[in-house]
Formats: C-alpha cells, sequence, structure tokens
C-alpha cells in the first residue's frame, strides 16, 4: 500500500466542543501500536504513507474528554485507499481489546 488517505470529521463530543481524533499505526499480529500520525480535532483531509512494518491503523475519538477514548482497528491495509472515521462502528468490539469478551 503506497499511501492511506483519512478525512477527519469536524463532529461535536458531548461537552458541545470539537471531538478529538487520534490516528496511529498498528504493527504485528497482537494489535501493538506503532508511531502515531494524527492528533487534532478533525477538519482535516490527510494522505499517509504506512510505515512498511503496518499491519493496520487504530482510530480513537474522545466523545467525552473525561472518560477513556473510543477505537476502532482497521486491519486490511491492503484494500483500504481511504477512511472516513465518522462512519466508523465505535460500538462493535474490537480484536484487540483489552476487556474482558462476554463480561457485562
Amino acid at each position: 500500500m503506497s499511501e492511506l488517505a483519512i478525512e477527519w470529521p469536524v463532529q461535536d463530543n458531548e461537552h458541545g466542543e470539537q471531538m478529538l481524533w487520534f490516528g496511529s499505526w498498528l504493527v504485528g499480529g497482537a494489535g501493538d501500536e506503532g508511531a502515531w500520525f494524527y492528533s487534532g480535532r478533525g477538519g482535516a483531509q490527510e494522505r499517509y504513507a504506512p510505515p512498511a512494518t503496518a499491519t493496520g491503523v487504530r482510530i480513537r475519538r474522545w466523545p467525552n474528554e473525561g472518560f477513556d477514548a473510543e477505537y476502532v482497528d482497521v486491519l486490511d491495509l491492503a484494500a483500504t485507499r481511504a477512511l472516513r472515521p465518522a462512519e466508523l462502528d465505535f460500538d462493535r468490539p474490537q480484536p484487540y481489546s483489552l476487556l474482558e469478551k462476554g463480561v457485562e
């Protein structure tokens, strides 16, 4: 993959301010995070060249800055040319979650 285009949205958080977004590369097969490539309040359309070791990307957002971020892992970089974080499903369980599965 040569480039990944990401359209960082401008969305309000629960405080009525612009939501904070963060993007980082995933490396290896266990969900380890590598270098980060974006931290901001959205409103940008950027292109990123994945490092050779990248196996995916992790997109975080903070709907409430008093709590931990929500995140989505996008693992199929070979088939992904563009991402729109506003369209990602942040409510779906993630494959590398540290939370116990099936516990409510």
